[in-house]
């Protein structure tokens, strides 16, 4: 009997309705019939109950549930790397501008001027001093109409502390008229200086204004201190030079 047949009878041949001839022929093919035979035994095997497809579901629902959470446990991982570089670079940001954005003027108060004193060729030598423990990395010109100019203190909102030998916050200073005159200048400002000052406002402290009587300087002073041949071309040369665009 040909296999294409068997298959057709193998129901029947299980169930047991098929005639006494056909039986005999099924029997005979699933001598020599593996495929036949595993399609019989196949007719043996439980059918899945409710409860097995309740499995079934529930275990593909899982695997699907935990798929998911896979997914969304790698987004949070990466949002929060997000995050955290993002606050790094925040908090990184707020210390560079705290420590290196030098805006804020130093108190009029703290700032003392002594020793006042005038060299042979009028240069003014004096001591510049703030009264506190921290450094100054900044000094900031400002002018105005009345031919004043300003020298300011700036610091950073977190300054450091003031270290041991040469700083800008105790030093002694020279102020040259001329050359001031010739850098404001330089600078597009077509007035000249009268008064230097520190700090800003009302509160500002005098340093220097045209026709001041000052002390004159030590001879040590003209020593250190005194005309030298080198800068004077240099000022005077300056001074020749016809402004460059852009100041």
């Amino acid at each position: 009997m040909e296999h294409e047949i068997v298959m057709d009878l193998l129901p029947l041949y299980h169930d047991g309705v098929c005639s006494a001839a056909s039986r005999a022929a099924v029997e005979v093919h699933l001598e020599t019939c593996d495929i036949c035979r595993e399609a019989l035994a196949e007719m043996d095997a439980p059918l899945p109950t409710a409860e097995t497809q309740k499995n079934a579901a529930d275990g593909a629902a899982v695997k699907k549930i935990s798929e998911e959470w896979k997914k969304t446990r790698w987004k949070a991982r990466l949002k929060g790397a997000a995050m955290a570089a993002a606050v790094c670079l925040v908090l990184v940001g707020a210390w560079l501008a705290a420590t290196q954005l030098h805006l804020f003027p130093v108190p009029a108060e703290k700032i003392q001027l002594s020793n006042v004193r005038q060299l042979s060729d009028g240069r003014v030598l004096y001591h510049f001093y703030i009264d506190d423990d921290l450094n100054l990395r900044r000094v900031k010109f400002e002018y105005d109409e009345a031919g004043n100019k300003y020298y300011v203190p700036l610091r950073a909102l977190i300054t450091e502390k003031r270290w041991d030998g040469v700083t800008l916050a105790d030093r002694e200073m020279i102020l040259d008229v001329a050359e001031e005159n010739t850098w404001a200048e330089s600078q597009g400002i077509d007035r000249e200086v009268t008064r230097v000052w520190y700090g800003r406002g009302e509160e500002a402290v005098l340093l220097w204004e045209e026709g001041m009587d000052l002390p004159a300087a030590s001879a040590a002073d003209e020593a250190a201190w005194g005309y030298e041949q080198g800068s004077a071309d240099y000022w005077a040369a300056r001074e020749n030079e016809p402004l460059k665009a852009g100041g």
